[in-house]
């Protein structure tokens, strides 16, 4: 259960973070603005800080893992959908949808946590999964996951996704 639990987190957290140094290439991507793409990043955060205060309750009426799998197939299903999007507004609409989905996952972990695991193991349970999200963070940052960098701070991989357009000469 923990290492699902917290490769869960993992997700959801680099899924949250790795908008923000792609807003550019969204906004030409999806034809619209940096001011309306750089949307997506609050407009996955805030929903997802509003709805923990939904999932807390319904956990305790329906139950943890269901919460928890209901919540986690939500994030999936809406991140998939945030990917074929076609407009700047779609993918902010999106995103927010997304936010609301992954938003069960991790506060619903630590309930379920606490309900399963015994007082003197959960602090190693809960470290990991406080581990998990923090790693996530940085890891959905496009950068951070590049195989090799330039000094200028352009991916220098010809297998990395997010390389400089062909309109920009690559510094490798």
């Amino acid at each position: 259960m923990l290492p699902v639990l917290c490769a869960a987190a993992f997700l959801v957290f680099a899924q949250a973070f790795m908008v923000a140094p792609l807003i550019p290439l969204l906004a030409q991507g999806l034809h619209s603005t940096t001011t309306v793409v750089g949307l997506a990043v609050p407009a996955y955060l805030v929903p997802y800080g509003v709805m923990t205060l939904v999932w807390g309750p319904l956990s305790d009426r329906v139950g943890r893992r269901p919460v928890i799998l209901g919540s986690l197939t939500l994030f999936v299903v809406l991140s998939a959908a945030t990917m074929v999007t076609s407009s700047g507004t779609a993918f902010v609409w999106w995103r927010v949808a997304t936010g609301i989905g992954a938003s069960g996952v991790v506060p619903i972990s630590l309930a379920l946590i606490g309900d399963l695991v015994a007082f003197e193991r959960r602090g190693r349970a809960l470290g990991w999964l406080f581990g998990a999200w923090p790693a996530g963070s940085p890891s959905g940052r496009p950068e951070a996951l590049s195989p090799s960098r330039s000094s200028a701070g352009k991916a220098c991989s010809p297998l990395w996704p997010f390389s400089p357009p062909p309109s920009e000469p690559s510094r490798c």
